[in-house]
């Protein structure tokens, strides 16, 4: 088993060793965090990774695809309301899959987090959190290895209320327990 699993192009420059690493958790918040968490994912899931998307709410799978994730390798999972059982379903799930999605419910709590981050790290999967609350920095419980946090500062192809989306370009700025600084980037993405 390789230590590391890929990413795109355009967001290699970005990640702090340029790939997924195996055992880490990547949080992805914003207003674009979806994306960027979809982005961020399909190039695994196109060698041959199998993706769980866990309890998240704005996904769309048209958007998905476009994304360029490959559906015949992910699997959806709506866990239970209730917190027990939610941890137990999160828990599961990380024993067969290489690359988890999650969207954490408001009541987690960071003995939760902890559990589940544990689990990752021991079976050496990826797990990529989605925050998408609009706020100006990430409230996870979890302790995430990568943050990314994603604000659009253009959108291209509208003109005068005319026109449609061509692309938009997202400030990322990454910092986390494993990036010794923060550093602010721009992607251009299309899609």
């Amino acid at each position: 088993m390789s230590s590391s699993l890929p990413v795109t192009q355009a967001l290699q420059s970005i990640l702090p060793e340029g790939v997924l690493v195996r055992g880490r958790t990547v949080l992805c918040s914003g207003d674009a965090a979806m994306s960027t968490a979809l982005l961020l994912v399909c190039a695994a899931t196109q060698a041959g990774s199998w993706l769980a998307i866990v309890g998240v709410s704005d996904l769309g799978l048209m958007s998905a695809c476009e994304q360029g994730v490959a559906l015949q390798r992910t699997v959806l999972v709506t866990p239970t309301d209730n917190k027990k059982d939610w941890t137990s379903t999160v828990a599961a799930v990380a024993d067969g899959f290489d690359v988890m999605m999650l969207e954490v419910p408001r009541d987690a709590s960071e003995s939760d987090a902890r559990r589940i981050q544990t689990r990752i790290q021991a079976r050496r999967n990826v797990l990529v959190l989605v925050e998408t609350s609009r706020h100006a920095t990430p409230r996870s419980v979890f302790a995430p290895d990568v943050v990314l946090h994603t604000q659009t500062t253009r959108w291209d192809g509208i003109e005068h209320g005319a026109g449609y989306v061509q692309s938009r370009h997202i400030g990322i700025t990454v910092s986390g327990r494993r990036v010794p600084r923060a550093m602010q980037h721009v992607l251009q993405h299309v899609g």
